[in-house]
């Protein structure tokens, strides 16, 4: 039976210290969110003549979906005009090989168990949470942070092969995002911070009573 107590909202009812793991998973999943698709990796070689049909453009900026041409400047220099709309990519010239589909599957993965132990964390600000639902945050987190690494066996297709790639600012934002997740859900699975049981209504039939156990349902 669930205890009602459990189901009302209060604030921290486990301490300030969830707010650490939280914060952390926040800005990760953020950061993975602040990548618009194109910007994973820099690529160099005889592929951005052929997807471009220029051949004096030295670089594109390319993603997982998609990819974005470099601008000539006024001064002569070549650089990456974020203004500039992302191209899908021609897969008659461009070969979406099997470890690209992988990829692209992991990091999808990726960012539904991150944002599904985000959203389980935030709650635990409000609610209390069991310690079986708690360690299950922290292997979402977990398990979101291995696949995110492994998402970066993108830079092994077969285009990156023939060519030079190297990361971008997608590729760097998630490192970060893998960084704050392990962090996050190695503070998760380490500790159980213990719920501060909030003072039970009063009976006036009985002198004395223990508080009541406050959990919240166990999902696992």
């Amino acid at each position: 039976m669930v205890n009602p107590y459990s189901m009302k909202c209060r604030c921290l009812p486990h301490g300030f210290y969830t707010c650490i793991p939280t914060l952390l998973a926040t800005i990760g999943w953020l950061a993975t969110l602040t990548e618009d698709g194109c910007n994973y990796a820099i690529i160099e070689g005889a592929m951005v003549t052929e997807m471009t049909t220029n051949p004096n453009m030295p670089f594109l900026e390319v993603g997982f979906n998609r990819y974005r041409e470099a601008s000539l400047n006024d001064d002569g220099t070549w650089a990456i005009d974020y203004y500039q709309l992302c191209k899908y990519y021609n897969e008659d010239i461009v070969n979406i090989d099997g470890v690209w589909k992988f990829s692209k599957v992991v990091s999808f993965l990726a960012l539904v168990f991150a944002g599904a132990a985000v959203l389980l964390i935030w709650f635990s600000s409000c609610f209390i949470f069991s310690r079986n639902t708690w360690k299950l945050i922290g292997c979402e987190l977990l398990t979101a942070t291995v696949l995110k690494l492994l998402s970066y066996s993108w830079l092994a297709t077969s285009m990156c092969r023939s060519n030079s790639c190297s990361i971008s600012y997608g590729a760097k934002a998630d490192i970060v995002a893998c960084v704050l997740w392990f962090l996050s859900g190695v503070l998760v699975l380490l500790r159980y911070p213990n719920p501060k049981l909030a003072n039970p209504p009063t009976s006036t039939n009985a002198t004395t009573s223990e508080p009541p156990a406050l959990e919240m349902p166990d999902i696992t």
